[in-house]
């Protein structure tokens, strides 16, 4: 299935008018090749060698070195697993000593060789884009991993010299939070078992600011599928003689027994954002913006933040959630980023026939493609540069691709050949892609049908499905 681009797409629509202006699990063996839940890390860190030191080396007699723990598998680990997988942290294990490495061997082999671990789900390996502070390890890695473990682990002399990587700090970042609220079931074929809530918060901004950088804390991970923050000028005329305050005053009228009020899509029907700076699903940890780069909040503004609960595990019905979101903000930036989110699978559903993908089938594709000349046409640009990526599909997601077009040559520009929907990420290039009126965007989702009971339709529902791709731009 192709789909091109739609001008008037509602996800990417608000953030054009914008442009015109002025953590931790995977199912994988255990100790001994025990079932349970193994991580090696999420921190983006930047530490020690990840490819060992000696691998296929030869020592002074001309015999292949021994791979060992402290001298070979330690750098990897405390690089690229220990942030999270310490005492106290996020991982489910530790992975600060030798015991504990030994113990967790063949998790980690498996979890390495079968990249499930590192979360890092973009290919890094130089085929497809070059990204910044990337978790993807080199094969001699992994090769050298399997062969530790092969060898029986074998431990080395032991050293003093490693620490571990800390997590980002945003400083001192400033904080709003959703009420403490419990969720109900909304019903219907697009979103089945959730409820998308929207919750208004004043920042009381004295002056316009940009968001550098910022990490959401769900209050319930068993329940937040997403987390979505928008800037909206409450005294934006919006027709009908109404202001944008009007509409969500009217909106939240509607359920005053409950806090906030119901948003499919973004804001709530009838309310205009001016961009969504902050999206946030599970996985995802803190974001931080290319340096120099950065999303204008207004001094007039207030922020919408958009919940999508879900409740398909009966279990979790009448769960409450609070959850938090920092916000790193700056009084100036060099150049100003804006974050499109365009799937015209999921704006099908506003053609009046949505897409369907057939059930039972273990490979679906989809395809969509957007001319940068549309784009560069609305916002009166002659080119724009693509920083970074947010794949995102729900759960009969597999893979997903992206290239770039000019002149019938193309260049791939993200591959995500295993998709996981528990670790959704932000990825920055380190040099951006400078695109042009040449240039086209092909974005293929492939999903896998074969336990749908029937037709999967495009939803916000997580048994619904998306075929998103966020773009982080900058004029």
């Amino acid at each position: 299935m192709r789909h091109p681009l739609a001008s008037s797409t509602p996800w990417i629509l608000c953030s054009l008018v914008a442009l015109a202006a002025p953590g931790c699990r995977e199912d994988e063996p255990g100790p001994d090749g025990a079932d349970t839940d193994a991580s090696t890390g999420t921190g983006t860190t930047e530490g020690a060698d990840t490819t060992g030191t000696t691998g296929d080396a030869v020592d002074s007699t001309g015999s292949e070195a021994l791979v060992t723990y402290w001298q070979d598998v330690a750098p990897v680990l405390y690089d690229s697993c220990v942030t999270c997988h310490r005492a106290g942290g996020i991982g489910p294990f530790a992975l600060e000593t030798y015991d504990d490495a030994t113990a967790w061997s063949v998790a980690i082999a498996s979890s390495v060789q079968n990249r499930t671990m590192p979360p890092w789900l973009v290919v890094d390996d130089g085929t497809c884009g070059d990204f910044r502070h990337s978790r993807w390890l080199p094969d001699e890695t992994l090769d050298l991993i399997a062969a530790w473990v092969d060898d029986g682990t074998p431990e080395g002399e032991p050293r003093d010299d490693l620490t571990i990587p800390e997590p980002v700090d945003l400083g001192d970042a400033t904080e709003i939070q959703t009420p403490n609220f419990v969720p109900e079931i909304q019903g219907g074929k697009l979103a089945e078992f959730d409820e998308y809530r929207c919750f208004l918060v004043d920042p009381q901004l004295p002056a316009d600011r940009f968001l550098t950088g910022y990490d959401v804390r769900p209050g319930n991970d068993a329940i937040v599928h997403h987390v979505l923050v928008m800037p909206v000028d409450p005294d934006l005329a919006v027709g009908m003689g109404q202001t944008n305050a009007d509409v969500m005053q009217a909106l939240d009228d509607e359920s005053p027994d409950r806090d906030g009020w119901p948003c499919f899509g973004e804001a709530g029907e009838g309310v205009e954002t001016s961009g969504i700076p902050v999206v946030w699903a599970p996985g995802q940890g803190v974001v931080e913006f290319p340096e120099g780069t950065g999303l204008r909040i207004g001094a007039s503004e207030q922020l919408v933040i958009q919940v999508h609960y879900n409740l398909a595990n009966a279990g979790n019905i009448g769960m409450s959630d609070q959850s938090t979101v920092r916000l790193r903000l700056e009084d100036q930036v060099d150049r100003e980023g804006f974050m499109l989110l365009p799937d015209p699978f999921l704006e099908s559903i506003f053609e009046g026939d949505p897409i369907e993908l057939p059930p039972g089938e273990p490979s679906v594709e989809y395809t969509w493609d957007l001319p940068i000349a549309a784009l560069l046409a609305w916002v009166s640009l002659d080119s724009i540069d693509l920083f970074g990526v947010f794949p995102h599909m729900h759960q009969y997601g597999q893979a997903m691709h992206m290239t770039i077009e000019n002149g019938g040559e193309l260049e791939c520009a993200a591959d995500v050949p295993r998709w996981d929907f528990g670790w959704q990420l932000q990825y920055f290039y380190e040099q951006p892609h400078t695109l042009t009126d040449a240039d086209t965007l092909h974005v293929t989702c492939d999903f896998d049908t074969v336990g749908a009971d029937g037709p999967v339709l495009p939803g916000w529902g997580t048994h619904n499905e998306m075929c998103l791709m966020g773009l982080y731009v900058v004029p």
